[in-house]
């Protein structure tokens, strides 16, 4: 606390400092300036000057004081040599003769006091003997104190010692601080008067600038210029400011025009102003009407919501009681007389009304008709429109075929005709009949009617969709029956083929084993054609044995489900090719490398085995070759097996898929014709399709996808294909 009260007073005094430099006017702070240069130069020239004038003065007596110490030195030899201390003080006493010189002392090589002089008045003080011979003057007490040696044939003998006063120094000094002083005042008297005088070619022009742009100020006369007073820096100022006024003038000039102009736009826009608060007024009055015509509105169509909300209740009750419903609420909701349905009969020809609701009378009735050659310009405009709004039915032309016959007997004057579409498909039309003067239908009106439209065509498609699902359940009940006859004849079926192809087999093995019997016991005893007749029973035999097993084998397709496991195609295809033995004319080469499958490898060995056996069976060139490879396409893996055999017509690329259809004559090539059609049933099964490219003489390509993620028979399908 005790330490910030004299900063706070320091602070204080500055500022106030400050602001009274501020505060002075230019001619008082040029002198200033002028004055404080000056001085400052002189007091650091007289400062110099008294250092160096001191530094003189001492320099001279320590010169003055060693030569004196030197001749006494000299002159002391003898004394000390002999020991004549008398005569030593006599010489000491010459030195009385030199004012500043107030003590000398002499000293034996021992350091002990020889001889001393004292002048009178000094103390009479003894200096210890000096240790060690001081080369440099002491300044101590106002004196100086310089020691010399004295020296007899190259060796000290003694030393002596002067002691002298500084006051002449001083004194000397005094007086020349004295003059400096009375310089620097004659010095700063002339450079005030100088700087008064000299400061008028600064001040003067910028005064007068001032005094210019003051009376301007006070005056708001732009047209004042100064004259300027030279091509210096003021100069530039006194032009720079002219042209400054000139621009404010031109200003001024230029926003007495602008306020002119002001005041004409202001005055032409208080006169729109006025014109435009007249419109908004209107415009005002406008929107309140509008306003309460959209309240009015607005209750209207809440109404119309709400009537639309009741009638959705009734969504799941029968067409006829939707339609008692629906116009009775709609004749309430829009106040209209007479609301009716009518629907389009006998291929739209005419329409049939159904229902007809009077409000006033409370009644209903329907039955009545209208006909499309009666009436052909209103069957268009319900056919082609979306609303017939009909305000006044005297004036429209698509009621004028039956006004007379119908609308003007009943009174209806304004009429609107709604169509009742289901998918964009005319059902007939729901008929609002007003009775009284005539009536504009509104909008919201409109939109209400077409709503109810909507909702009675949805009751229609809800009627019809009803009646479907009432049939497609009987369908179904007879469908499943059906299905249970069909399992119980497969099943009959099924253990038909069974029994049928186990006795079947039995006499064959008995016919085969016969004819190997006669063919070995008698073979002597036939001739070339009864051999011959004999190896064609054999073949006839196996041919019917392969058969049977064929059949055998495609009806177990999709009945029998297999174990699903990891199948390698570059393991099971050649071992396949290995099990049919092809002969050497024949090549039958993989193409490529074929993918790994998760699926039914007795199914799969079955299609490869039966497509490549039928490559092998039809080539009929002396050098075959078949080609196994596969492809990726998508999600499938496409195998093709090419041959180089004789090709199939196009008109056969179906024939050779079904059951027991063969190209070639039997009596030809034994085949059952049954190899293809279990490769088609076993590829569908997994997923995939079968089909033939070939050109007749360039061989046949054979061609199966199976699914990549799916190349398995679905479970689903076997358990159905078991159960059947």
């Amino acid at each position: 606390m005790t330490e910030s009260k004299p900063a706070a007073t320091n602070h204080r005094l500055k500022h106030e400092a400050s602001s009274f430099v501020r505060n002075l006017s230019l001619k008082h702070k040029l002198v200033a300036i002028i004055m404080l240069t000056c001085i400052t130069a002189l007091a650091l020239a007289s400062a110099v000057f008294i250092a160096w004038e001191w530094t003189t003065l001492r320099h001279t007596l320590v010169q003055d004081l060693s030569a004196h110490g030197e001749i006494l030195a000299d002159n002391c030899k003898a004394a000390i040599t002999f020991h004549d201390p008398a005569d030593a003080s006599g010489v000491l006493k010459t030195a009385g003769a030199i004012p500043a010189i107030v003590a000398a002392y002499v000293y034996t090589q021992d350091g002990e006091l020889f001889a001393a002089y004292t002048r009178q008045g000094t103390p009479a003080v003894l200096p210890p003997p000096p240790r060690e011979l001081q080369g440099r003057p002491t300044f101590q007490e106002g004196c100086v104190t310089l020691d010399r040696p004295i020296v007899l044939d190259g060796q000290r003998i003694g030393v002596i010692r002067l002691k002298a006063t500084l006051a002449p120094m001083y004194a000397r000094l005094e007086r020349s601080i004295v003059v400096i002083v009375c310089i620097l005042l004659l010095s700063s008297i002339a450079a005030y008067l100088i700087s008064s005088r000299l400061q008028q070619i600064i001040s003067s022009p910028i005064l007068y600038l001032a005094g210019v742009a003051n009376a301007i100020s006070e005056k708001q006369q732009y047209t004042f210029r100064v004259e300027q007073s030279g091509d210096d820096e003021v100069g530039l100022l006194m032009r720079a400011f002219n042209e400054m006024l000139g621009q404010i003038q031109r200003r001024d000039a230029r926003l007495v025009e602008a306020n002119e102009q002001l005041e004409a736009r202001v005055t032409e826009r208080t006169v729109e102003l006025t014109a435009a608060n007249e419109h908004l007024m209107q415009e005002i009055g406008f929107r309140k009407q509008t306003e309460q015509i959209l309240v009015q509105r607005t209750e209207r169509i809440i109404d119309h919501q709400r009537a639309l909300l009741r009638l959705t209740k009734n969504a799941n009750s029968d067409l006829p009681s939707m339609m008692r419903k629906t116009t009775e609420e709609a004749a309430r909701t829009l106040a209209v007389e007479r609301v009716g349905i009518w629907f389009l009969r006998d291929k739209a020809s005419e329409l049939l009304c159904e229902e007809l609701y009077s409000l006033s009378l409370g009644t209903r009735k329907s039955g009545s008709c209208l006909k499309a050659v009666d009436c052909p310009s209103y069957f268009e405009a319900i056919e082609n429109d979306r609303i017939l709004a009909i305000d006044d039915i005297r004036q429209d032309a698509r009621t004028e075929s039956f006004r007379r016959s119908y609308l003007e007997p009943l009174g209806i004057t304004s009429m609107m005709v709604v169509p009742i579409r289901l998918h964009a498909k005319l059902l007939g039309v729901a008929c609002y009949e007003h009775i009284g003067p005539a009536r504009r239908w509104l909008p919201e009106e409109q939109d209400f009617a077409a709503s109810v439209s909507d909702m009675i065509a949805l009751q229609v498609e809800t009627n019809e969709r009803r009646k479907l699902e009432r049939a497609l359940a009987n369908a179904n009940e007879h469908l499943a029956e059906s299905v249970r006859d069909l399992r119980r004849s497969n099943k009959e079926l099924q253990d038909f083929a069974y029994v049928a192809a186990h006795d079947l087999k039995a006499p064959l093995r008995g016919i085969g084993t016969l004819a190997d019997w006669i063919a070995s016991d008698y073979a002597d005893q036939f001739d070339e054609q009864g051999r011959q007749q004999l190896r064609l029973l054999k073949g006839r035999v196996t041919r019917l044995a392969e058969l049977i097993n064929g059949i055998l084998h495609y009806s177990e397709i999709g009945r029998l489900a297999s174990r699903q496991e990891t199948v390698d195609l570059n393991k099971l295809v050649p071992e396949i090719i290995a099990l049919l033995d092809p002969p050497a004319h024949i090549q039958v080469v993989i193409d490529g490398p074929l993918p790994t499958l998760v699926c039914e490898k007795v199914r799969l060995g079955q299609v490869f085995h039966n497509l490549i056996d039928n490559a092998i069976k039809y080539l009929d060139k002396p050098q075959g070759r078949v080609e196994i490879n596969c492809t990726e396409q998508g999600r499938f893996w496409e195998f093709a097996v090419r041959d180089s055999g004789p090709g199939i017509e196009e008109k056969y690329f179906e024939k050779i898929f079904q059951m027991f259809q063969t190209l070639a004559p039997r009596d030809q090539r034994e085949s059952t014709g049954i190899g293809l059609p279990i490769v088609k049933k076993i590829v569908e099964l997994f997923g995939g399709k079968v089909w033939v490219e070939s050109k007749p003489g360039e061989g046949a390509t054979f061609l199966f996808t199976l699914p990549k993620q799916e190349a398995v028979i679905e479970k689903e399908t076997l358990a159905v294909a078991g159960r059947a």
